[in-house]
């Protein structure tokens, strides 16, 4: 039998051997064909504008002098957030479910001359033995890979994220909610969804509708609030990217209670959660 997630994961995979930068940025100008020398500093300088707003939001809504010392990037494909994660903080470690992904990490690490960085390959469970020379994780972040992730085993991956988060920790997580398109779009994703074959023979094939390499996986507002709020996060900042023809985004920055366990009980499990515009 196929699985679901260990199809995708070959199929992220061989993008990381044939086209890695359009991998994680799927723009024209990333293809390794036509990938110039000017659209890389592009791509690798979006890394940096990337990590220097989403701390800045943490600064200005969450946390004004959070400075983190470890950080954990999932899904870090060739670093382009990991680096400037590595040059922001103590520690950084990426994890990625492709080996040729990690590899082309650790490399760039290098040519950046950053050996406070490690890229580490993982499945549907984090081994929390390999992070733990690192010190505890106070950053977790997470930007354009859960989509990739069917939502039942990228929510086991999350609350695996959460668990991993020191007490007092802050967090970044974008989740894909809502994808364009109408109803034969859905039906067909149901489709998809219900046969981990038919999605591999659509992921191959010539068709448009089909060629979208990995699938894009919708998750609920909800379920990821309730999820937070299991694991102490008590400070949630909810933002809405929208996608086009009615897709959107979710991302969420958020604060875990820096107490233990019965202390959040005993307070109630509070949860501050705000919108921005």
């Amino acid at each position: 039998m196929v699985n679901l997630f260990d199809n995708d994961v070959e199929s992220w995979e061989r993008l990381a051997r044939t086209d890695p930068l359009w991998a994680v940025l799927s723009s024209d100008e990333f293809h390794g064909e036509d990938l110039s020398e000017a659209a890389a500093e592009r791509f690798w300088e979006s890394g940096e504008q990337h990590v220097e707003h989403v701390l800045a939001i943490i600064r200005g809504e969450l946390d004004p002098g959070f400075e983190p010392q470890v950080a954990l990037d999932f899904g870090c494909g060739v670093g382009r957030n990991l680096v400037p994660l590595a040059r922001r903080c103590r520690s950084a470690i990426g994890l990625d479910a492709s080996p040729t992904m990690a590899k082309r990490c650790e490399e760039r690490l290098a040519e950046c001359g950053l050996e406070n960085g490690a890229a580490l390959v993982t499945g549907r469970r984090i081994d929390p033995g390999p992070l733990a020379p690192f010190g505890p994780v106070d950053f977790v972040h997470s930007v354009l890979v859960f989509q990739h992730i069917a939502s039942d085993a990228g929510l086991a991956l999350f609350d695996q994220l959460l668990d991993l988060l020191a007490p007092g920790g802050r967090g970044f997580v974008q989740f894909h909610c809502k994808s364009p398109g109408g109803a034969p779009a859905r039906a067909l994703k149901a489709l998809r969804l219900a046969s981990p074959r038919l999605n591999a023979l659509a992921i191959k094939s010539r068709i448009p509708a089909l060629r979208d390499v990995v699938m894009l996986y919708e998750y609920d507002v909800l379920d990821l609030l309730g999820h937070l709020g299991g694991h102490g996060v008590d400070d949630i900042v909810l933002e809405r990217i929208d996608t086009g023809g009615g897709g959107y985004d979710a991302r969420l920055y958020f604060a875990k209670f820096a107490g233990t366990d019965e202390e959040f009980a005993r307070a109630g499990r509070p949860m501050k959660l705000r919108v921005r515009p």
